[in-house]
């Protein structure tokens, strides 16, 4: 199981719709607001902790309070185990696969690439996939980094750390931009579903 991810600073406070598409838009923009498409009004609505403001240009620019706010811990957890390679998403209940479609942070898409609606994908045996606009929120890169060919998903690695045995796990994410890599440790008959993020800069090949 995870815990609080530090990338995910939880929050409860509300957004009006208005800022949750101006927010979501700077995902979209590697972290800058739109200020053509968006209003003044809800943009000056918008807390400095979730986008500070340039003081030279005056552009706002998302926080990762910001984009916590977009995201509660539950989709984000359920985003940040996506498998990177197919994109295929798990877990996610009927609500949250409503929500994370309804902010363009999954689609619903089955094995011929038929695309189908959050209500109706049974029809079409259609599973849900993480978006472009999914990745960037949660920090899962678009490509393959050279880190998956030395170590691709499904491979085994040692987790090495300072005065600790090293300790095998099964690679099951690329490093997110935070430098985190999601494991499942190999403990025992290997029949463990728990799983961590580790540092990249700590699992070495087999």
């Amino acid at each position: 199981m995870f815990g609080m991810h530090p990338f995910h600073d939880y929050t409860i406070t509300r957004m009006t719709r208005g800022q949750r598409s101006a927010l979501l838009a700077g995902v979209d923009d590697d972290g800058r607001l739109p200020d053509a498409t968006v209003t003044a009004r809800v943009l000056n609505s918008i807390p400095e902790e979730w986008a500070r403001t340039d003081r030279e240009t005056g552009n706002r620019f998302l926080t990762p309070r910001g984009r916590a706010a977009l995201l509660p811990i539950n989709r984000f957890v359920c985003l940040r185990r996506a498998n990177p390679e197919t994109g295929a998403v798990f877990g996610l209940n009927y609500r949250d696969g409503q929500g994370l479609h309804r902010d363009g942070l999954v689609i619903f898409q089955n094995q011929d690439g038929q695309v189908a609606g959050p209500t109706d994908y049974w029809v079409i045996k259609a599973y849900p996939h993480i978006t472009e606009r999914g990745r960037k929120l949660i920090g899962m890169p678009l490509t393959a980094p050279p880190f998956a060919s030395r170590l691709p998903v499904g491979s085994r690695a040692l987790w090495v750390r300072q005065d600790e045995t090293p300790e095998p796990v099964e690679i099951k994410s690329w490093p997110f931009t935070d430098g985190m890599v999601r494991v499942r440790p190999l403990i025992g008959d290997g029949l463990t579903y728990r799983e961590d993020e580790v540092p990249a800069a700590e699992l070495s090949p087999c």
